[in-house]
């Protein structure tokens, strides 16, 4: 396979109406590898993805999902595998054109940045309800690691992207808890910034229903309080007030993760990758 230094890196589990979208705006954005990890979908969301008309499209497929923003640290690693200069992130649930966005994001890693950021809340932050709730631990986190200037941005909230230097330096499994992997970059004084401002509604992500949008919540404000933790020196806790923060947390699969990093750095690692 030919050495890209611009890779995106698409996680998705059943978002056969939207991946496609995701994968031409990453595409149109600058990406010279598109690397679909496609986490134990039910539905064509990978068949979708192998049919892109694109040999810059690949595809590493797991059929027990992971859990939530495991797959970023699989897929991460994999584009640092092949030499990925910069390796940005994508969620595949979205819809909206967001091509110039991540092209500043790729834009702003040519400044020396290891870590680019969005921030999604350019017009004001959300103060009340559950949103509130998780700006807020998002503030919280930012400010306890002593980055105010970064507002609310944080790696689990809108499209992100590290250098080939953050995975030089951290272990690739950070990026499974998103705000962990901020707090670290920080602490070992790698250049974290804001690269692009959009407003979160241009981001379309897709309506969740139920219970999941107060886990998604309680599992943001547990990986903040996590993050602030280990941070300061303590254990990796998600307490506060003595209310654990839990949401999917108990649903991310380290030890699948681990099972996959190993496949992928054995001699049969390009095999495993499925050209679109």
């Amino acid at each position: 396979m030919e050495s890209a230094s611009l890779w995106s890196v698409i996680p998705a589990r059943d978002e056969e109406t939207t991946i496609s979208h995701v994968i031409e705006e990453c595409l149109l954005a600058g990406s010279e590898k598109v690397l679909v990890v496609v986490n134990g979908s039910s539905d064509r969301t990978a068949k979708c993805a192998k049919g892109f008309p694109s040999e810059r499209v690949l595809v590493y497929e797991v059929e027990e999902p992971l859990g939530l923003d495991v797959p970023r640290a699989l897929g991460g690693y994999i584009a640092y595998l092949h030499g990925a200069r910069y390796i940005l992130f994508c969620d595949g649930d979205l819809s909206g054109r967001i091509a110039s966005h991540l092209a500043s994001l790729f834009g702003s890693m040519t400044w020396g940045y290891d870590l680019s950021l969005s921030n999604c809340y350019p017009r004001g932050i959300p103060g009340g309800g559950m949103a509130g709730r998780v700006t807020t631990a998002r503030l919280e986190l930012n400010r306890k690691i002593g980055r105010e200037d970064l507002g609310a941005a944080v790696m689990s909230h809108g499209p992100s992207c590290i250098s080939r230097r953050f995975l030089d330096v951290l272990p690739c499994h950070v990026l499974g808890i998103p705000p962990l992997a901020q707090a670290l970059a920080v602490k070992m004084g790698l250049t974290v910034k804001v690269g692009a401002a959009f407003d979160h509604n241009l981001l379309g992500s897709k309506e969740r229903h139920g219970n999941h949008p107060d886990k998604i919540a309680d599992l943001i404000v547990g990986d903040c309080l996590l993050a602030i933790s280990v941070f300061e020196g303590g254990l990796p806790l998600r307490c506060r007030q003595g209310t654990a923060c839990i949401g999917f947390d108990n649903e991310r699969r380290w030890d699948l993760l681990n099972l996959h990093l190993e496949k992928v750095r054995s001699a049969n690692l390009f095999p495993t990758l499925i050209p679109g």
